[in-house]
């Protein structure tokens, strides 16, 4: 089939669409007929068990009773840390408690967090609470963790499961290179609802594959496991000072349970409301001076300028940006728990959570790549070109985007338990279900004349513009408007058993079986404005003022780059909505990927005098069928259809020797793999008309397949004390690289065809990543305590380009003190800076080092009212991106202290 750009295919019915007017899409988290059948035939054999069972109970078995169906249950060893000790502690010192003892009794190399972890930390959400393990480390690029790396790997290499399946997850973008798009949104859970969560860095068979650097599961809380009609909550004031503004949160969670302890019903809600303003400089990309391969005349400097013998690169562009985006969350979850005895027992998990993310961005710059001729000087300090200046011919832009986007997510698991003698069996169904993207982006340009000069300093580009802002000078020079809902589902039904034995070591055998059916995809649409639509409206027609008192402070701005007068984004929405006619399908961005996988495995675990662990093996396979449409010029487009398969066996070895009373040794060896972001397998493309830059997906992209070596020693030198070191090794091949190649691609906005740069998703080859890591936690006197971890992470690879997302240094440090009513912890985070991608002229995009100072402050009123403050990133630190080395800046952004006054109750 082939279509041209803005046709919509024959035989596809598409709902139309009124601009301005964003529709809601909905999840739809139904359960096929034949899982619930299934089900119900499981129930109905559970239900004989329980009569059954109603007899007195048969002789507990002797031997090791491990869940297989639950790698990660909270209730299989917190509840018996829980009674390790005779005294009873709360607050910080029982949550390091409980998360030490996880760590402590688990067979594989494990680190963890409790629900009082993520209450005592300042953390905004689970990811920031991640972040003070050792060997993780996260992405803060709007001010709070959204990307999780372990053991230096690559986010997307990393799995976060809830209650041990996946949540679908769609963003308010429609970035191709969205690591969460086979992950998790880890802002949708509140603390109340959170158990615990366990880092589990070395694979296990019943574990779902699909995790290179480790695997996240959190587990919710069970009703039966809190006592009766309990409530607790939290409401708070959050204040960001960049932005100037605060919005009230709350959170609640009533729990209740009959008097025989069988039946529970568990629900909360939240809001959450969060004003994020983020201001920076960026620098567009570099060029070549004097580039033999580069005929275009418009590139081409006067050799007074820049003699024919430089040799160099210089900024095509330098800009002042200004993002604002309001982020309103609303949830509710719900758990029920029936156990009317030992032999079984139900679990319904229920979650539901609305997103809204409105923002509006806008850039203010001056752009002579086109322009070389304009140039009037340029100076160059190993081979950059730190200072320019350019004549009044030039042009100088002002864009602005105002993008409103909904994101639903919905999950629904229900999970049967049986318990006999000796032998357990699980079954789980369930649906999972995430509508996204955008709702709509409504975009203008605004095009003056005028000249400047720049500089850059190592770190903030500077520029300043000769021409005094002139609102009613600046001529719309485009104008559009585009949305583009996404989605993302997955049914599932997973069976697993165990049965206890007496083979040697071994003790238990464990085999399970799990069924995905998952769909993930794109529909983009977008509007034709023709530029005699906005001919004769200027800047001043739609303008709101200017830039705020204290914009990019921090980022040494100088001159007037910092003073430009700001759009409306309520008059910009308006006036574009009233120039569209029409819209319709944008093929290069619509896509949809079906992805089936079936698994089994086999597990033994093996325990004896002073050792336990297991082995296993998991089989998996997985056949995908992508759609989409590729690119065949002139604004043409042809239908694609590939579908592709893979398949591979899983062998995995956990053992733990208890080397001491109070030491322990463990060590793991596995294979493991993780497939390719969903959208990187598409053909996708998103473009960027001025600036001929864009991302592209690849259909013939493979998986990482990866061989794991890891071993540690821990030290439990006193109570709720540990030191620890870490070795680890892994073997990447086929890791994805994002590469910048030359395309030819359709131009709407100019309506002809342009060679793009663009980043595209390529099987780069061969990575091996070796490290340790060091742990240190202990309680002092006087109500102190000290934690302290640090990570090394090398990686060597078969090209000339780093392994992305790898840190090769971070730590954390995090004293805390709790006596009495009072409550205090002090956390600072550090990472090295680190590779993501590959920029034009095959530079590399680094990331720079970041720190991040956070501090709360708590007081327990009574025994049901708890008061804190916190505080994030007091040390208002700037992200930083550059090209190669500092000396070639792209972006500087600052996100703001950000302050919160927290009232927690329980009754």
């Amino acid at each position: 089939m082939t279509i041209n750009a803005g046709n919509s295919p024959r035989g596809v019915v598409r709902l139309a669409k009124t601009p301005g007017i964003p529709q809601e899409n909905d999840v739809n988290p139904r359960i096929s007929v034949l899982s619930m059948a299934i089900l119900a035939g499981l129930l109905a054999t559970g239900n004989a068990i329980a009569q059954d069972a109603a007899s007195p109970a048969p002789a507990a078995s002797t031997t090791k009773k491990t869940d297989a169906a639950k790698p990660a249950d909270p209730n299989a060893n917190p509840q018996d840390a829980a009674n390790l000790g005779a005294v009873t502690v709360t607050g910080i010192r029982a949550s390091l408690q409980k998360s030490l003892d996880l760590k402590r009794n688990a067979d594989s190399i494990v680190d963890a967090i409790s629900a009082e972890d993520v209450g005592k930390f300042p953390d905004t959400n689970v990811a920031e609470s991640l972040s003070h393990l050792p060997g993780i480390s996260v992405d803060r690029n709007f001010g709070e963790g959204d990307k999780v790396s372990i053991l230096g790997t690559d986010p997307a290499l990393n799995r976060l499961l809830l209650n041990g399946q996946t949540v679908a997850s769609t963003n308010w973008t429609s970035d191709p290179n969205n690591p969460d798009s086979r992950s998790f949104n880890y802002s949708l859970l509140t603390s109340e609802i959170i158990g615990n969560a366990q880092v589990y860095k070395t694979p296990q068979a019943n574990i779902d594959e699909g995790s290179i650097g480790g695997t996240v599961i959190v587990n919710t809380r069970r009703p039966l496991d809190l006592k009766a009609n309990t409530l607790t909550g939290t409401v708070s004031y959050g204040y960001n000072d960049r932005a100037d503004k605060g919005k009230p949160n709350a959170s609640v969670l009533y729990s209740w349970k009959n008097q025989d302890n069988t039946f529970g019903v568990l629900g909360s809600i939240m809001h959450s409301d969060k004003i994020i303003d983020r201001q920076g400089t960026e620098v567009f990309g570099y060029q070549r001076v004097n580039d033999p391969t580069d005929t275009n005349p418009d590139h081409q400097f006067n050799p007074a300028v820049v003699p024919p013998n430089q040799q160099g690169v210089y900024p095509t562009a330098v800009n002042t940006a200004w993002f604002q985006q309001r982020r309103k969350r609303d949830g509710v979850s719900t758990g029920l728990q029936w156990k009317p005895n030992d032999a079984f027992e139900l679990n319904f998990t229920g979650l539901y959570v609305t997103e809204k993310f409105n923002n509006f961005n806008q850039s203010h710059y001056g752009e002579w790549s086109g322009s070389a001729a304009n140039a009037t000087a340029l100076g160059f300090q190993n081979g950059v070109a730190t200072t320019g200046s350019y004549d009044a011919n030039t042009s100088t832009y002002l864009d602005g985007y105002e993008r409103d986007s909904t994101v639903n997510t919905g999950v629904a698991n229900l999970r049967a338990d049986w318990f006999g003698d000796g032998w357990t069996a699980s079954s789980q169904v369930g649906y999972t279900g995430s509508t996204g993207g955008s709702d709509g982006i409504w975009n203008m340009q605004f095009q003056n004349f005028g000249g400047f000069n720049y500089a850059l300093d190592g770190e903030h580009p500077q520029i300043n513009y000769n021409s005094p802002d002139n609102p009613s000078a600046a001529l719309a020079h485009g104008a559009g408007y585009s949305y583009a809902p996404s989605y993302d589902r997955e049914r599932y039904f997973q069976f697993d058993f165990s049965h206890d034995v007496a083979w040697g070591p071994l003790n238990q055998i464990s085999v399970g079986i799990k069924a995905t059916n998952h769909l993930d995809g794109q529909d983009a649409y977008t509007a034709n404005i023709p530029a005699t639509a906005y001919a004769g409206t200027s800047l001043a027609d739609l303008a709101n003022g200017g830039t705020p008192g204290g914009y990019l402070d921090g980022l040494d701005s100088a001159g007037n780059m910092g003073n430009w007068t700001t759009i409306d984004p309520g008059l910009m929405k308006a006036y574009v909505s009233s120039l569209v006619t029409n819209t319709s399908l944008d093929p290069k961005a619509t896509y949809s990927i079906a992805e089936q996988n079936r698994a089994f495995y086999v597990q033994g675990d093996f325990a004896g005098d002073g050792y336990r662990g297991n082995i296993g093996a998991r089989y998996f396979r997985t056949r995908d069928t992508v759609d989409g449409y590729n690119s065949i010029g002139n604004g043409n487009y042809a239908a694609v259809n590939k579908r592709s398969a893979y398949h591979d066996w899983l062998p995995s070895f956990n053992i733990a020797f208890d080397a001491a009373e109070d030491v322990t040794l463990r060590f793991a060896a596995a294979k493991a793999i993780a497939r390719p972001r969903y959208q990187q397998m598409t053909p996708y493309v998103a473009l960027d008309d001025r600036t001929l830059t864009g991302s592209a997906g690849n259909i013939d992209l493979k998986p990482y397949k990866s061989t794991n070596y890891d071993a540690s020693a821990e030290w439990y030198f006193s109570e709720n004390s540990v030191l620890s070191a870490e070795l680890f090794y892994r073997r990447i091949s086929g890791y994805i690289l994002n590469t910048n190649v030359a395309q030819t691609q359709y131009n709407l906005t100019e309506q002809h065809d342009d060679v793009y740069q663009m980043q595209v998703p390529t099987n780069a080859g061969v990575a091996k990543v070796k490290g340790a890591s060091l742990t240190y936690q202990q309680n002092f006197a006087y109500g102190f305590g000290m934690l302290a971890n640090y990570t090394y992470s090398d990686a060597d690879t078969s090209n000339d380009f780093p392994l992305p997302y790898n840190s090769k240094n971070s730590f954390n440090l995090s004293p805390f003190f709790e006596q009495g009513p009072w409550s205090a912890r002090l956390t600072y985070s550090w990472r090295s800076s680190y590779f993501t991608s590959i920029a034009q002229l095959q530079s590399q995009q680094i990331t720079g080092i970041f720190r991040e100072l956070d501090a709360t402050v708590g007081y327990q009123l009574n025994d049901h009212i708890r008061l804190s403050l916190d505080a994030t990133n007091l040390l208002d630190e700037t992200y930083m991106v550059y090209n190669n080395t500092p000396a070639q800046p792209l972006n500087a952004y600052k996100n703001g202290r950000t302050y919160m006054v927290t009232m927690g109750f329980k009754l």
